[in-house]
């Protein structure tokens, strides 16, 4: 059986660590059933791609969890080389309706063409593609951007990814329980009520209640690098007894 694994193109949260590139902010390249998934293409990620000694040609499947620019930036270049200039179409681009048709797309107009089918995520959401499935969670509290939770599942292994939010209660049943893997934006140690971001601490009480077998943080805003990625995910196996991972750039994580 193939290996299946995740490349952390970049592990940048927040304005400041992201725009002041202190963290890389490429996103996550999944390759899971001999099927690759780019999922948010933030800023620089056609040069990480490339530093990584992968191949955008190569991507079958664009998902975007929401359009802020941390997550999208580099969408535009990316489509351009994978598709040669929309010559070679992709399969499949998956994105909250608002990021692709709202009154600020993310995509430009002519790269559209490069892209087979578009599909606009919803709650309960489910996308079938050849031995995996994506589905759509439950929405988050993301001010400025329509934003769900995502899983990707095969018949052996379940991936999460929860990206930017603010935590509330249906979070904890909105997400598939016991997954194999599930990746959290952890953008804050403690909560900010203020912020829809993610703390550590929301982590902690997801992770008692959801069980997966193994968590990574990543998404990290200067609060969390000044407090230790490491230590952060120290504490919360601490509390949790499940392994946490704190993402690097480049990263590479066999599922």
């Amino acid at each position: 059986m193939l290996n299946d694994w995740i490349k952390f193109l970049g592990t940048g949260g927040g304005r400041v660590v992201v725009f002041r590139q202190l963290r890389q902010s490429g996103g996550m390249w999944i390759h899971l059933k001999n099927t690759n998934i780019l999922v948010d293409p933030g800023p620089g990620s056609l040069i990480r791609i490339f530093e990584n000694n992968l191949d955008p040609k190569d991507i079958d499947i664009f998902v975007l969890s929401h359009r802020h620019l941390d997550h999208v930036a580099d969408i535009n270049s990316v489509l351009e080389s994978a598709t040669e200039s929309t010559k070679n179409k992709k399969d499949l681009l998956i994105a909250p309706k608002d990021a692709i048709e709202g009154e600020d797309p993310v995509i430009l107009k002519y790269l559209k063409k490069g892209i087979k089918k578009f599909i606009y995520t919803e709650q309960g959401l489910e996308v079938k593609y050849k031995n995996i499935s994506i589905k759509a969670h439950i929405k988050h509290i993301h001010r400025g951007a329509e934003t769900y939770g995502l899983s990707f599942e095969t018949e052996e292994k379940k991936i999460v990814y929860v990206p930017c939010g603010k935590f509330y209660e249906d979070m904890l049943t909105g997400y598939p329980p016991n997954a194999d893997l599930m990746i959290f934006n952890t953008t804050f140690v403690k909560p900010k009520p203020n912020i829809d971001h993610l703390s550590a601490q929301d982590v902690i009480e997801m992770i008692k209640v959801l069980k997966p077998k193994k968590a990574v943080i990543t998404h990290f805003s200067v609060d969390i690098l000044k407090a230790n990625p490491k230590k952060i995910a120290k504490w919360i196996f601490s509390e949790t007894s499940v392994p946490v991972i704190p993402a690097e750039d480049n990263m590479k994580l066999l599922i």
